[in-house]
């Protein structure tokens, strides 16, 4: 980039001299544009026009004529660029038509101080040097980046279609891999985070430059005047001052009214002109004119400080760039030595590959220390990094063909033994949980076959299975019976909180009505005299009380109904002594008579209400019995339940204990048997043909094993047919879940008809006592009559009759009161009702989270076990089991295959130790070589977290 002009961006203020948070593209993307710039070295684009026009003959004087003789010349100038070849800059209107447009634009521009533009050429002389510090770094750094990506493709692995394996693993050089794109990504980071900082300051440099060229042109723009229309003679009213015209374009002379496109005239009047005479005002010297403004006098002292102080500063900042130069080529020289090294370390470690072919490897050229050699010495490392991976890809390909039929073989016999581990792993996991319900299960032999070990899963298998049907049916049974019990304490709370209610309801009317009869005069009415005073409301619900009190309840139902009787007798005795021949009297006691045959229904149904209620608490009497019960024996069953844990938890961290002794002694053997069979090596090749016929009766094997794996999987098939009934259980506990709700609301029915029924048997009382008192007179005049009558035996009679009547009353009173208190505790049983259904959704939605829960552990489980088993079907199958190769061949065969399988092993370790020597050497090597590149970069002045290693200084530096 050449400049700031390629470039867009927001402005900065002049006093900001940091480079500025990175705001449009990411460091990659100003890396890719700055790649062409650093492979050209940031050279400066030249001028695309580079044309000067001169003039070979005579030119006429005027320079309005278009017709002059004169003819044209084009020359290239290579020291200032000029105008695009479209401009005709001898064409007087082209040219009066930009400078009008340039004079236009520039009206708003603006005019800074003189200290201003000085501060200002500072700040871009100081961006300029930054900008160029910064592109230096940047060439260097992406050098170092062109470096680290070589050496990570060194370290990089072949392509992965090829499979071939390097002569020291595959795996061994994952550090030395890793550092290297370490390296990589680091140096590239640097370049991104140099290449934002080039951005960041070019965008900087674009403000102070705008600035200037503002100002230039505002400066320009006000000291521009129209020339006048007589190109012949000045304008009228201007006169010479010293010799200097008063033109417009006079250094000395101009206006601050920013409009240069107004022609001269208004703004020269002179007020004195209005008094002189008429004769006076066309003379030469009528309007005589002083400049406006006078020529300022230069300080020389002034002057001389700045000079001096400008020099002072200059000297400065050259000896900071001297510093800063002899720096760079201090460590531009030393990055040379290093790389030389380097090259020259590198250089023996290719020959050392090849040293038949590499003999004749070139030399890296010396260093030359002033840093003309860097890009010569990176040549040659990206050279010896090419030669050094295309000898690695060679000895893999060699290694590769030796080490195929080894890893084979080792393949073959791991995943035998890896099979065998896996199923071992199984049948100990599945023991440990029929340990917790069977103490008395088999163990798991180590030592058996892999058939037996199948068997023994398969087996296992079964028994979880019953053992989770069993868990399952004790649990639903557990909980129907809570349900149950829950229930029923429920209903029994329920009727206990109605009846109290009840007795406190009519406790506190029975005292309003005495209240009102004392504060009246009235002596205690005899039907607030009642035997239920002894009734406590506050009592606390228990199964005793709450049969005392249903007990009581039907003693005085009871005795209700034989003072219904009585009343009944007596009212009729009344009629008959009373007879009337109206037929409103009669009428009034054929409803009454109505009115008592429905009281007495009311009463026969409170009586089967009764009977419900003591059978009710039969049966919640039983069921708490037979619930205490059950929980005793769940109680002691649980106690032996943990004695018997803690037993079988005792003798199984004896048998892990004993189980440890065996495996260290079974340790100690195997060492010893490796030493003894690492003196059969040389017998592996001659025992490889026994080896293949070990391999193709393993297939056989595994093809019986597969057999078992799927009848394992007809046993998880039955597992999900068990869960499938498990949600048929569940649709039918739902079909439960909507009875009750149907239930509910025919409850809610009949209560809305009782309530009604209510209602219309209080209306119905409501007339009655209104028809007896009009029939018989108010209890006043009833009570004056009988005092009145009191002295003959027919009053005694029909007082007797009154009492009794009186009585019957009182008992219909109570039946009402009785029939409001039923409905209050239907209204109560629907309450309790609506909580046992609110209950039952609840007891359903923990149902099916745990029908859920039990479903994803199946599921979890089924995958498991079928990713175990596609991993065994996949897998080398085991040496067969007893019976496979007759009786006399068994024995010999697993030995054989077992005595291959520990010599190829001892064989493949010396490998391997001969391998990692090698490797050990070469990694050496390298370590150095990686530890001087990072000492070299490390080495380099300003390296840190988040900047460049060779960025510009920052301003409070210099």
């Amino acid at each position: 980039m050449n400049g700031f002009g390629a470039r867009q961006g927001d402005g900065y203020g002049p006093g900001k001299l940091a480079p500025a948070q990175p705001i449009g593209p990411n460091g990659k993307i100003l890396m890719e544009g700055y790649k062409k710039e650093v492979l050209g070295g940031f050279e400066n684009e030249r001028p695309r026009y580079n044309q000067v026009r001169t003039r070979s003959l005579r030119r006429m004087p005027s320079f309005s004529s278009r017709t002059s003789n004169h003819s044209l010349s084009v020359q290239m100038n290579g020291d200032k660029p000029q105008a695009s070849p479209h401009v005709d800059l001898d064409d007087p209107i082209q040219v009066h038509l930009l400078t009008e447009t340039a004079l236009s634009d520039s009206r708003k521009y603006q005019i800074l101080s003189q200290e201003e533009v000085d501060g200002i050429k500072k700040q871009v002389q100081s961006l300029t040097m930054r900008i160029e510090q910064a592109r230096a770094n940047l060439a260097i750094q992406s050098k170092y980046r062109d470096a680290a990506i070589s050496m990570a493709k060194l370290y990089s692995p072949g392509r992965p279609e090829t499979k071939r394996r390097s002569f020291i693993g595959n795996n061994r050089l994952s550090d030395q891999a890793k550092e290297a794109e370490m390296e990589r990504q680091i140096s590239e980071k640097r370049c991104e985070e140099l290449a934002t900082e080039l951005f960041s300051l070019e965008k900087c440099l674009m403000e102070p430059q705008r600035k200037l060229l503002e100002h230039t042109c505002a400066i320009l723009q006000l000291t521009h005047r129209a020339s006048s229309k007589k190109s012949g003679q000045p304008p009228a009213g201007q006169l010479m001052t010293n010799g200097i015209p008063g033109s417009p374009e006079s250094l000395y002379t101009y206006s601050n009214a920013r409009n240069s496109l107004e022609p001269p005239g208004d703004d020269g009047f002179d007020d004195r002109s209005l008094y002189l005479a008429l004769d006076q005002m066309d003379g030469p010297q009528a309007r005589p004119r002083k400049n406006t403004i006078e020529i300022p006098m230069k300080s020389p002292v002034r002057e001389q400080n700045q000079l001096r102080g400008e020099m002072d500063r200059v000297k400065e900042e050259n000896v900071q760039l001297s510093s800063l130069s002899d720096e760079q080529r201090r460590i531009i020289s030393d990055t040379e030595r290093k790389l030389e090294t380097l090259n020259t370390r590198l250089r023996d470690v290719v020959i050392t590959f090849n040293p038949t072919e590499n003999a004749e490897f070139p030399e890296p050229s010396p260093s030359s220390g002033s840093g003309e050699s860097l890009n010569r010495q990176i040549e040659y490392l990206e050279m010896g990094l090419a030669a050094a991976s295309e000898e690695q890809k060679y000895f893999a390909q060699e290694n590769s063909k030796d080490s195929e039929y080894r890893a084979k073989a080792d393949e073959a016999i791991s995943a035998r033994v890896e099979a065998e581990e896996r199923i071992q792993e199984l049948n100990r996991q599945v023991y440990d949980l029929l340990l917790q319900s069977n103490p008395d299960a088999p163990t798991p032999d180590a030592t058996a076959s892999l058939d037996n070990k199948l068997d023994y899963l398969r087996n296992a298998l079964q028994l979880i299975q019953i053992e989770l049907e069993t868990a399952a049916d004790l649990s639903e049974s557990a909980t129907a019976k809570k349900q149950n019990s829950d229930q029923v304490e429920t209903v029994l709370t329920g009727l206990w909180d109605i009846i109290q209610s009840g007795f406190a309801e009519i406790q506190q009317q029975k005292v309003a009505r005495k209240q009102n009869r004392a504060n009246m005069g009235l002596p205690p009415d005899e039907d607030d005299m009642s035997g239920d005073e002894s009734v406590d409301p506050n009592e606390t619900y228990s199964l005793q009380a709450f049969s005392a009190k249903v007990q009581w309840l039907y003693a005085q139902a009871t005795s209700l109904k034989e003072q219904k009787s009585v009343l009944k007798r007596q009212i009729k005795q009344q009629r008959e002594l009373n007879n009337k021949s109206d037929a409103e009297k009669d009428q009034e006691v054929k409803t009454k008579t109505e009115e008592l045959e429905k009281l007495k229904l009311l009463l026969d149904d409170s009586e089967l209400a009764a009977k419900d209620a003591r059978d009710k608490l039969a049966e919640a009497l039983n069921n708490m019995d037979a619930l205490q019960k059950a929980s005793e024996e769940n109680d002691s069953t649980s106690a032996r339940a943990v004695q018997e844990q803690t037993r079988l938890a005792q003798d199984q961290l004896k048998e892990r204990s004993a189980k440890v002794a065996t495996l260290e002694v079974e340790c100690k053997d195997r060492e010893m048997t490796i030493t003894a069979l690492e003196s059969t090596l040389a017998a592996l090749e001659s025992q490889s043909k026994a080896q293949d016929v070990t391999i193709t009766q393993l297939e056989g094997s595994l093809k019986e094993s597969s057999g078992r794996m799927e009848a394992v999987e007809a046993n998880l098939a039955a597992i999900q047919a068990k869960l499938s009934e498990a949600d048929e259980a569940k649709a039918t506990a739902e079909a439960k879940v909507e009875e009750l709700a149907k239930s509910l609301k025919e409850k809610e029915e009949e209560l809305e008809q009782m309530n009604g029924m209510v209602i219309e048997l209080k209306t119905e009382l409501t007339f009655a006592k209104a028809e007896l008192d009009g029939a018989y007179g108010s209890r006043a005049q009833r009570a004056a009559e009988v005092a009145a009558l009191s002295k003959s035996s027919e009053t005694q009679g029909l007082n007797q009759q009154v009492a009794n009547l009186k009585a019957e009353l009182t008992s219909t009173l109570r039946d009402f009161e009785e029939m409001t208190k039923e409905s209050i505790a239907a209204e109560k049983e629907k309450l309790d009702l609506e909580s046992q259904l609110d209950d039952a959704l609840s007891v359903k939605q923990g149902l099916e989270a745990e029908v859920k829960t039990l479903r994803d552990r199946l599921d979890r489980e089924v995958s498991r076990l079928k990713e175990e088993l596609d991993k065994e079907k996949l897998r080398v199958p085991p040496s067969p089991g007893p019976g496979s190769l007759g009786p006399g061949g068994v024995g010999a065969s697993r030995a054989g295959a077992s005595m291959l399988s520990e010599q190829f092993r001892a064989t493949m370790k010396e490998e391997r130790k001969k391998f990692q020597e090698e490797l050990r050497e070469e990694q050496a090597k390298r370590r150095k070589l990686e530890d001087e590149i990072r000492a070299l970069k490390k080495a380099t002045p300003g390296a840190g977290i988040g900047r460049s290693p060779l960025g510009p200084l920052s301003p409070a530096s210099r």
